[in-house]
């Protein structure tokens, strides 16, 4: 399952060929059509575990400390800061299958949404800590948060340097304050 998400993370859906995903995870065709059925429904699979895993991990993470720092660790973590590094899975489908692929973009809207949440979470942490200014309305803070992280992905992606992306991060940032 790990590899062929990797596969999947790494090169898109459509650029995925089934002899890709059958190198990756060391499956026979058969046995591929018979844990998944297709390999749409390896992609959902590859979705659901993605969020269950890579995205819950960042989640909790932004449980932990003071709120403002988790927002910058979740904000680094997911970024990286390296122009060439994977962008989030959750991206790729959208920008890919979701404008067309209904069960796509369910999923990929479920996993926006749950970090969204966890944004917001952090975000009321923040003002009942006194981190953040409290008349700020956390729900479009973390919608705000959320459009400026993917935002900064797909500058990376474009090569933009680390530098203008980090300065960008820290207005995003002072939004929250």
């Amino acid at each position: 399952m790990d590899s062929g998400l990797q596969q999947f993370w790494r090169a898109g859906y459509e650029s995925t060929s089934l002899d890709d995903l059958l190198e990756k995870t060391g499956l026979s065709k058969s046995s591929l059509y018979g844990v998944f059925g297709s390999k749409h429904e390896m992609l959902l699979a590859s979705l659901d575990r993605y969020i269950d895993t890579v995205l819950q991990a960042n989640i909790e993470d932004l449980q932990r400390g003071p709120a403002r720092v988790a927002i910058m660790r979740s904000f680094e973590k997911i970024l990286g800061f390296v122009p060439s590094s994977k962008i989030c899975f959750l991206q790729v489908c959208a920008t890919e299958l979701a404008g067309h692929d209904q069960l796509v973009r369910t999923r990929v809207r479920r996993g926006l949404e749950r970090l969204q949440r966890a944004y917001r979470d952090a975000i009321l942490r923040g003002q009942a800590r006194g981190e953040f200014a409290s008349g700020v309305d956390a729900d479009a803070l973390s919608g705000f948060l959320i459009t400026n992280l993917y935002g900064l992905q797909v500058l990376g992606r474009a090569g933009f340097e680390t530098d203008g992306r980090r300065k960008t991060l820290a207005l995003v940032l002072n939004a929250l304050t």
